[in-house]
């Protein structure tokens, strides 16, 4: 009993460290991945939703994927599903040429999984396409295990079913079938193949003239798109090739001499072990550094904690510029813009502080949030809305609305969007929140970041310039003069442009703007001011200069003076004590 207990557990082994590395993969080294796709779509518990996603043949896939994306959202959730997908692939595959070959196999079915795995740790390969893979393998696998029933016509009568649910995908079981009825002896297999591509031929030419308003590319490939491999296209192709020609495989009698043959325990020691070492490989190369911090940052960002975005950029310096854009917005919604602009990278030409307008989904989805920073509610609204037609709902771009028409006294409005919102999974906390809202000056009033927002909206609406975002700046300042983060944004445009004449002659509003003191950046533009003014500051209302700021440019000069005044020699130095100074800035940049 023992040994057959012991039997059992090596011939499950492979499978079970496979399984074991990919969950603690994406569960906790590359969760990004999860965060990513979960923020790309939102699944809706209703009727209407899963309707909608029948629109064209495959859509039943993409419902089936947003179903399984929504529990990324927790990543041990997130990483069980796709772990579990790819082993049941790798599990299928082996039963499939078993059942071909009456032989185990195991070598092809892992290598195919560790294929699959080295696809999904690029963030962009959605995890549907995997789903449709495996659907494919299932149903070929029932349909030979079962063949005998009503004759071997079962696979030809549900092809048609099958094309409107997996689209694209049911190719990979037509080719399948194909080749099975072509190897197989028991069957009149002509019949069969000829009949299925009748019907595959008639369905296509019913659903392209009469069914659905899609082209034909369209109609033959979705699902699937490059778009959705992370362009990895190739290597996904030519995965479902070779899943397509598998009852090849029942052609091929190999043959290997007695010494050469090893025992089933040799087999899975050997695929453990490779197991391990080829997912740490992949793990190893595909795991993206730059993106996880990116996404780690937008994650907080999503939840308003702007100081902890700062701190974790102040501690892990981003090159993203993306990552810069966020951190400039926490900036500001912190008050600290002209503070710590130049202690993070910066674009001269202001793409750091804004994106101008385009309708890529990483562009479209995240410029709005500057729009709604500096209080043109509008217009974040216009984005968020343009990447919900483009891409659909998701849970950020839907949360954005919510918060712009309520900001807007939209509340019927916003109330249907609440109304989705509450028919998620694990926003509907977000939503009842939000309801509480409605029609309720008082309650609006009161919350933390919707009662401020609406108090500092554009009153004066005007087309916006999204092609020279920061006209826009400069607009709502002719018509709203106190808006306190356009001015900052402003400034911090002028200080990227070094645009002393612009900076000397705001700096007495500072004060009519509500600041006690000048910000960090601005006193060093005020004194970088003053050398070509005979060391005379520029007037400044009734701010002045801090004693910090003072001691730290007679630093800045001691330095200097050191390497008599030879601005390359000293540029090691004052980088390592002043690289996060205007002055540096202005010298070196």
């Amino acid at each position: 009993m023992n040994k057959i207990k012991s039997t059992i557990f090596l011939s499950w082994l492979p499978y079970l460290v496979f399984f074991a590395g990919s969950f603690i993969y994406f569960a906790f080294i590359a969760n990004y991945i999860l965060f990513y796709q979960e923020k790309a779509s939102l699944f809706i518990f209703s009727f209407d939703f899963f309707r909608e996603n029948l629109h064209q043949p495959g859509g039943l896939l993409i419902w089936l994927g947003k179903l399984f994306s929504t529990f990324f959202y927790w990543p041990p959730a997130g990483a069980m599903i796709i772990s579990a997908v790819i082993i049941l692939i790798v599990f299928t595959i082996s039963k499939i040429i078993a059942n071909l070959t009456g032989r185990n196999a195991k070598f092809i079915p892992f290598l195919i999984g560790a294929a699959l795995f080295y696809l999904q740790t690029d963030y962009h390969f959605l995890f549907f396409n995997n789903i449709g893979l495996l659907l494919q393998l299932v149903l070929f696998y029932l349909a030979i295990k079962y063949l005998a029933f009503y004759k071997g016509w079962v696979p030809l009568m549900i092809s048609p079913l099958w094309y409107f649910a997996t689209g694209g995908f049911a190719w990979g079981f037509s080719l399948l079938i194909t080749f099975y009825f072509v190897f197989n002896k028991e069957y009149k297999g002509w019949i069969r193949i000829i009949a299925l591509w009748s019907l595959n031929f008639f369905i296509f030419w019913l659903s392209k003239e009469f069914l659905f308003f899609q082209s034909g590319k369209t109609l033959l490939t979705f699902p699937y798109s490059n778009l959705y491999t992370g362009s990895q296209h190739i290597l996904f192709l030519s995965i479902a090739g070779i899943l397509s020609i598998l009852p090849l495989r029942s052609g091929i009698r190999l043959r290997l001499p007695e010494k050469l043959r090893v025992s089933d325990f040799t087999v899975n020691i050997i695929l453990t072990i490779l197991s391990v070492i080829i997912l740490t490989l992949i793990g190893i190369r595909q795991f993206d550094n730059k993106s996880k911090k990116y996404f780690h940052v937008e994650k907080l960002f999503y939840q308003n904690k702007f100081d902890e975005v700062i701190a974790y950029n102040s501690s892990n310096p981003p090159t993203n510029s993306l990552t810069i854009f966020l951190n400039n917005i926490a900036l500001c919604e912190q008050d600290k813009l002209d503070d710590l602009l130049f202690h993070f990278p910066q674009s001269q030409d202001g793409k750091t502080l804004f994106l101008k307008w385009n309708m890529v989904e990483e562009i479209l989805k995240r410029g709005g949030y500057f729009y709604y920073t500096i209080g043109m509610i509008n217009e974040a609204h216009r984005w968020a809305f343009e990447n919900m037609v483009m891409r659909g709902h998701s849970p950020e771009g839907l949360k954005m609305l919510i918060k712009t028409d309520l900001i807007n006294g939209n509340n019927d409005v916003a109330a249907r969007y609440i109304s989705i919102l509450k028919k998620t999974l694990f926003y509907r906390k977000e939503a009842k929140a939000f309801e509480k809202l409605l029609f309720n000056d008082a309650a609006f009033n009161n919350n933390r970041e919707l009662g401020k927002k609406r108090q500092t909206r554009i009153e004066n609406d005007f087309f916006s310039i999204t092609d020279d975002p920061y006209l826009n700046v400069e607009m709502i300042l002719a018509s709203d003069s106190l808006n306190k983060k356009a001015f900052e944004y402003r400034m911090a445009f002028m200080l990227l442009k070094k645009n002393y004449e612009i900076i000397g002659h705001e700096l007495p509003k500072f004060e009519r703007f509500g600041f006690t003191r000048l910000p960090v950046h601005i006193e060093e533009a005020a004194i970088a001011l003053s050398v070509s003014n005979r060391d005379k500051l520029p007037d400044m209302g009734n701010l002045m200069i801090s004693k910090n700021t003072e001691l730290r440019w007679n630093q800045y000069l001691s330095v200097l003076q050191q390497y008599n005044n030879d601005l390359r020699s000293a540029e090691p130095a004052l980088k390592r004590q002043f690289g996060d100074t205007f002055w540096y800035y202005v010298f070196y940049k």
